[in-house]
């Protein structure tokens, strides 16, 4: 077993969402070309967009922040809310969920359906916030190929004519389900003994519909005394080629022993329920 030199909260070093300069004014016509075009831009008051994406959100996704997580059996219906902004108001907006190994919508290898034809979009001010649901079904929607990064592609049209239409504007995580299990033996230990933790990291596989081994996987090894409610961490082990965790640890006093994966960007992050070993 090798131990951290320090622990980081987390495996993943995920930036949040972006917005960045996807947006463009839209255009009378196509009169304006080479330099005029360049001339027009240039000339006094012309202005930027200021149609933009001011907030992206999934809940009941079952992960963390905005990441949806599904096993093999069960449907999970999630909500969808975006935020649009512009300094006139929003005429009208649309979004769509999407997969696909490039930014672009027009090159998607998956699409979810919503449950309404268009999204229920309400207005305050300069700000609208458009709404849609999904439920998803594994058996049915899903593939191992699919598990990872998702997209977002923005339609919107601002009340002054400023227009939107963007992919890739920010991403989330469908992720398959992730278990794990904790054995510690012998039970009880003589002090000064040694304790076998054995574990078992699987995952749904959205192919098979059945749970399978993930291979390769840190798996870290916590303790948690009687009475105290938080775990420390030891170190991390390597899964083997079915999924299989071992470590082995010098019983020093009684002790509860766990496994927990962080998580990756295919799979949810899984705490193993602590296995009690008394040691006399």
């Amino acid at each position: 077993m090798r131990t951290l030199p320090a622990l980081i909260g987390g495996l993943l070093n995920r930036a949040g969402p972006t917005f960045g300069n996807t947006m463009r004014r839209s255009t009378i016509g196509s009169a304006l070309l080479g330099s005029l075009a360049i001339a027009a831009l240039l000339a006094p008051g012309a202005r930027a967009s200021d149609l933009h994406v001011s907030d992206f959100r999934i809940t009941g996704g079952g992960g963390a922040g905005n990441d949806v997580v599904l096993g093999i059996t069960d449907s999970r219906t999630i909500t969808v809310k975006l935020t649009v902004s512009d300094d006139s108001g929003i005429k009208s907006a649309d979004f769509t969920l999407f997969h696909g190994s490039k930014s672009s919508l027009s090159e998607a290898d998956a699409v979810l359906k919503p449950s309404e034809a268009a999204p229920v979009c309400s207005a305050s001010g300069t700000t609208s916030v458009c709404t849609k649901h999904y439920t998803i079904n594994p058996r049915r929607d899903l593939k191992n190929s699919l598990a990872g990064i998702w997209k977002l592609s923005v339609v919107a049209q601002a009340n002054d004519g400023d227009s939107m239409n963007a992919d890739g504007l920010t991403t989330f995580f469908m992720q398959r389900y992730g278990k794990l299990t904790a054995n510690a033996s012998p039970e009880p230990v003589a002090k000064g003994g040694s304790i076998t933790v054995k574990g078992k990291l699987s995952r749904a596989n959205w192919d098979t519909h059945d749970y399978r081994g993930y291979t390769g996987q840190r798996a870290y090894l916590e303790f948690r005394q009687p009475g105290v409610n938080y775990y420390e961490s030891l170190g991390y082990v390597t899964t083997n080629s079915t999924g299989v965790a071992t470590a082995k640890v010098t019983a020093t006093a009684d002790r509860y022993w766990r496994y927990e994966f962080r998580g990756t960007m295919t799979t949810s992050a899984v705490k193993a329920t602590g296995d009690f070993v008394d040691v006399r």
